[in-house]
């Protein structure tokens, strides 16, 4: 794609195009003329030519005669524009994406449209261009402007559409390729919905899509909702496993949605997407909601609320006034630059982001703490029992015994009272090898083969063994940390092996924890740390479940002061 460099009568500011005859048209209109630089095959050059305010001796200068631009033409620029205004603002998206998210909206429009309606947007000031990978500067400075990126994630390549070496990004390249010389556009002007267009919503009845929002809930959403209305801009919510977090934000999720403002819910996991869009959908019938991941039929599309994972959101500019971040702490969002750009870019301006998470970085308890960093805290589950509280056992020879087939009376122990109590257990290992010697030990004590299976996160049937597990057709499931979070069997009970190993922290430990008693008409679970040794991740993982528990007691949460009715 060619990139004209020009400037403008009465102006030292460098200026580039995509479809020259536009800007003529633009700025005769406004009584200035334009003096014509050169013409590069590659946006990042162009980039490179007006941060130096130069051109290599060798480049291509002035422009050949510009196709004529119509009365009718230029109306046509101008109309076709406007109509795409609702659906391109709020995007962040590369020239192919553009093409797919128009084709969805039935815009079949030839590359000459395209480009000339593209240039209007940018001299209107609702489209901001710039190169896919920003390499204009030193390396060390290199950064990919759709997903922030930089260092050893951005590689030198022979391009073969600008025929020049380019930059590409590796980081998002799951998303497509973002390179020097491919144009990114933002569409960051904040025009919103039309005055009078917020969707009609029925009145949200809670009660009827679960369970009634508890005393504790009602507490959260009103301290929360002080929160958002005052001037923070982000709000942690520490909520324990099983709390009900999600239903408890439904009225402030309304709330919202009357106000006009656009939602997004954004989750690590795609599981978590496909199986909380349908409950936000059923609550909320009148509003049209997507659900984005990759291979997404919705992702094109436009809708008052998101449901997405976190990668998707480098797809979006400025485009949300609310966004909820679930399991905010979890792989692979935490920590991840990239992604966590993503959703500040995503965000805008004046929005509000809900951090949600059971197990909140220590460093954000700390921040919490010293008031830097709002936090509502919601310590009891919605039933109203306490967190089951694990219970730690030292096995000296663990994984010898295991590998040998030798008795281990903690684990059998363990296994016969979740046989006693009718259970399921899942068994925790640290490395997916532990699976097949903890799945053979378990056949060696003699339970049925085809009451277990093992799980972890590269297997192909991974998923069909999980919903066996679900429905009560497998007894014991032997499960790597890919199964720490978001898997809720009734019955279940839970054992750690190698509670000790460093692929076990403190989070992950009270995450595996709270699979067990979600519901009330089952606290007969049990969870167990086994490990050769005691570690401060085990330590850490029983006292903040033991705090939490003390807290939602003396708070009055817990059972007979459960439910408001």
């Amino acid at each position: 794609m060619k990139i004209a460099l020009y400037q403008v009568a009465g102006d030292e500011k460098w200026r580039m195009s995509l479809a020259p005859e536009v800007d003529e048209r633009h700025w005769r209109e406004q009584g200035r003329q334009i003096t014509w630089l050169g013409v590069t095959c590659s946006i990042g050059l162009a980039a490179a030519f007006i941060r130096k305010r130069s051109l290599p001796r060798h480049m291509e200068t002035g422009l050949a005669p510009l196709p004529a631009l119509t009365d009718g033409d230029w109306d046509e620029v101008k109309q076709t524009g406007q109509k795409w205004i609702p659906f391109l603002t709020g995007r962040a998206l590369l020239l192919e994406e553009i093409e797919a998210l128009l084709l969805k909206h039935g815009q079949t429009d030839a590359s000459e449209r395209l480009r000339r309606v593209l240039q209007w947007l940018i001299l209107k000031g609702e489209c901001d261009m710039r190169p896919g990978v920003d390499s204009a500067r030193p390396a060390w400075h290199w950064r990919c402007e759709r997903c922030g990126a930089g260092g050893s994630t951005l590689v030198v390549r022979t391009c073969a559409s600008c025929q020049e070496h380019c930059v590409v990004c590796e980081t998002c390249l799951i998303m497509g390729r973002s390179r020097t010389c491919t144009p990114f556009f933002l569409f960051t002007k904040t025009q919103g919905r039309a005055s009078g267009a917020v969707p009609s919503l029925p009145e949200v009845q809670i009660g009827a899509i679960r369970y009634p929002l508890t005393i504790a809930q009602r507490r959260a959403v009103t301290e929360l909702r002080g929160h958002l209305c005052g001037s923070a801009r982000q709000v942690l919510v520490w909520a324990v496993t099983g709390a009900g977090k999600t239903e408890m934000m439904f009225p402030l999720l309304e709330e919202a949605l009357r106000a006009g403002k656009k939602v997004a819910w954004v989750t690590p996991r795609k599981d978590v997407v496909l199986e909380l869009a349908p409950r936000i959908r059923q609550a909320f019938n009148s509003v049209r909601v997507l659900a984005l991941h990759g291979g997404s039929a919705d992702a094109w599309l436009t809708g008052e609320v998101v449901v997405a994972t976190a990668h998707q959101m480098w797809r979006f500019a400025q485009a949300f006034e609310w966004m909820v971040v679930d399991e905010v702490d979890a792989f692979p969002l935490y920590g991840h630059h990239a992604l966590e750009q993503g959703l500040h870019r995503a965000l805008a301006p004046s929005g509000k982001q809900v951090l949600l998470t059971a197990t909140p970085p220590v460093g954000w308890q700390s921040l919490a703490k010293q008031g830097r960093l709002p936090c509502v805290v919601l310590p009891a589950r919605h039933h109203g029992f306490p967190l089951p509280e694990p219970r730690l056992a030292v096995v000296w020879g663990l994984w010898r015994k295991l590998r040998r087939n030798r008795p281990i009376p903690v684990v059998e122990r363990f296994l016969k009272q979740v046989e006693a109590r009718s259970g399921q257990a899942m068994l925790f290992v640290p490395r997916v090898q532990d699976v097949k010697v903890v799945v053979t030990w378990l056949i060696g004590l003699g339970w049925p083969q085809e009451e277990i299976a093992g799980v972890y996160a590269a297997q192909p049937d991974r998923e069909e063994e999980v919903a066996r597990f679900r429905d009560g057709s497998r007894k014991w499931l032997v499960t790597t940390t890919i199964l720490e979070r978001g898997v809720t069997v009734p019955r279940v009970h839970v054992l750690v092996l190698g509670a000790d190993h460093l692929v076990f922290d403190r989070a992950g430990l009270v995450q595996i924890a709270g699979r067990v008693g979600r519901r009330a008409d089952y606290q007969e679970g049990e969870v167990w740390f086994v490990a050769e040794e005691r570690t401060e991740a085990q330590i850490k993982a029983l006292k903040e479940i033991k705090r939490l528990n003390h807290w939602a007691a003396k708070e009055g949460f817990l059972q007979k002061e459960a439910y408001s009715h």
